[in-house]
């Protein structure tokens, strides 16, 4: 059950933030030169909530296996991070709504937290979490920009 709770906060978290986040960064940083284009951000935000479903389900179908547990736990917390780093942070240094904010605060916070405090409870140590978290997160960091150049291509080949 909880695989299927977090694909659904990753999809509806990952699609406020394709719609909205790139518009938010014109607005909050007008003179940066490193905002991508609207459309390689949902070809990068679609890419990570694939590779985040993919991990869920096949945590979902092989339980027992550790590699699928360690990968799921470390994207539950990496979301996790995400929703407090940089959506709420931005939220309230910038004080505006930054996008991904509400998605992070009702569904991303309470229910990984949920997910998370039910790990360490059945099987997990909380150091176990947190490496996974911080392994996961910097995969996902560094993907980002590949998918954002992957997008540039994939998408001008199509134009």
């Amino acid at each position: 059950m909880e695989a299927v709770v977090f694909m659904l906060c990753l999809t509806l978290h990952n699609i406020e933030e394709a719609l909205w986040w790139t518009d938010w960064q014109i607005k909050t940083f007008p003179n940066s030169r490193r905002i991508p284009k609207k459309r390689h951000f949902i070809f990068a935000t679609l890419g990570i909530t694939i590779f985040g479903c993919l991990t869920a389900g096949f945590y979902l179908l092989i339980p027992d296996n550790q590699f699928w547990g360690f990968a799921f736990v470390g994207f539950v917390g990496a979301m996790l991070i995400n929703a407090v780093i940089p959506h709420l942070v931005c939220t309230v240094k910038y004080q505006r709504y930054c996008p991904g904010v509400l998605t992070g605060c009702l569904l991303i916070i309470p229910l990984h937290l949920t997910i998370l405090h039910r790990a360490v409870i059945t099987h997990l140590k909380v150091s176990e979490i947190v490496v996974s978290s911080l392994v996961v997160g910097a995969v996902l960091l560094g993907l980002i920009p590949f998918l954002i150049w992957s997008g540039n291509r994939v998408l001008r080949s199509i134009d």
